[in-house]
């Protein structure tokens, strides 16, 4: 089966795509790093090896739909933004993750992405609400959803448990 690369868009300095079985080797070096684990769900593994990205991949590409987008910078896939949507009574709300390879923190790739990435999700799904849980350490993140128009609307108190450590939650959302 020949794979499509859908591009949402092309900027000077990064393309947010869809993602391609090709970019196991570079998913694997990049999400590969505690720095990005510290701030992710448990259920990302870490050590990140490449028999995980291409799991990642498998799963991906089975999806009826785009929920997740291929950051890529200089022909590598080097981070992601992907949507979990809700169920149930909150059925028109998705979550959103992120992350990009430490090399690109803090060059504005994200924010941009982020804003991008939402603008597409809200006008090919059903989708009215899109919301953000981020770990209390991770001021930066919080700043990438400022940024893009959310607001916090809460703090969860203890109500992550990461390296053997309780810490608060924030929680962001963001409407159409």
């Amino acid at each position: 089966m020949v794979q499509k690369t859908e591009i949402i868009v092309q900027k000077k300095n990064y393309t947010l795509r869809t993602w391609q079985t090709e970019d196991a080797a570079s998913l694997a070096q990049y999400l590969n790093n505690k720095n990005i684990w510290n701030n992710c769900r448990d259920g990302l593994p870490y050590p990140y090896s490449q028999e995980d990205a291409n799991v990642f991949l498998a799963m991906v590409q089975a999806k009826e739909n785009i929920h997740d987008f291929c950051i890529e910078v200089n022909g590598e896939a080097v981070g992601n933004i992907g949507f979990i949507p809700a169920t149930d009574v909150e059925r028109f709300s998705a979550e959103v993750g992120y992350w990009i390879g430490e090399p690109f923190w803090n060059q504005g790739i994200v924010t941009d992405a982020l804003k991008k990435a939402i603008n597409y999700y809200f006008e090919h799904t059903d989708k009215i609400r899109v919301f953000a849980v981020v770990f209390e350490h991770n001021s930066p993140s919080m700043r990438v959803l400022e940024k893009v128009g959310f607001t916090k609307v809460g703090i969860m108190q203890k109500a992550i448990f990461k390296n053997d450590n309780f810490i608060n939650a924030h929680y962001y959302e963001l409407i159409k």
